[in-house]
């Protein structure tokens, strides 16, 4: 698999269609280097025949086909109940949403023998993705004014590959609030419902 050793920096840019007699999207998209186009797009849409559930979808040409589907919350899929697929392997997520420090608090993501740590800097700051000697952050970049849309920064270090790109970029479309001690506190009466709600179906 192609890889990059020297530092990359990329662009993401928030989109939005809303075609007729089909049903709208909302996401990302941007050029990643060498590795070309990237999308990543979900419905902004609830539906009630998903239970409460929204999936994430990347695609591109050099990238595995990446989805996340979890709980939905506000608009997006939450790593409540989350299952990640990559290239049609499932990848196990671990994370301790009552943890008090940070690193405690990180999503830990296992698949086919790597293990990565995902951990955000605070609400509406940088999200950073590690394994062993590659390091990914993506931050919120420059406001544009005539989309109304903020752009987020990439830049990856180490030799990084498809994979690791995939699994930090399908996570900007994802609620990851709760991996902050301040989301979690405003995401608490959601998890508390939630916990209902898992106790009933």
């Amino acid at each position: 698999m192609e890889e990059s050793s020297e530092p990359l920096q990329f662009e993401l840019l928030p989109y939005k269609t809303a075609p007729k007699k089909q049903l709208p999207t909302a996401g990302v998209k941007g050029d990643v280097g060498h590795f070309g186009p990237v999308t990543v797009e979900r419905c902004p849409l609830y539906r009630p025949l998903d239970k409460g559930m929204d999936t994430v979808r990347l695609s591109g040409p050099a990238f595995p086909e990446t989805t996340l589907k979890g709980k939905r919350r506000s608009g997006q899929p939450s790593l409540f109940k989350a299952e990640l697929t990559i290239d049609g392997g499932r990848a196990e997520l671990t994370f301790n949403a009552r943890a008090l420090r940070k690193e405690d608090r990180a999503l830990r993501i296992a698949y086919e023998g790597r293990e990565y740590v995902y951990s955000a800097e605070g609400l509406g700051r940088a999200k950073v993705l590690e394994r062993e000697g590659v390091r990914i952050t993506v931050e919120p970049g420059q406001f544009v004014p005539s989309a109304g849309v903020t752009r987020r920064s990439g830049t990856a270090t180490g030799p990084v590959d498809a994979v690791d790109l995939a699994i930090a970029i399908v996570l900007e479309e994802v609620d990851t609030d709760v991996l902050t001690l301040s989301g979690a506190a405003l995401s608490s009466p959601f998890a508390l419902m939630q916990h209902f709600s898992d106790r009933a179906e």
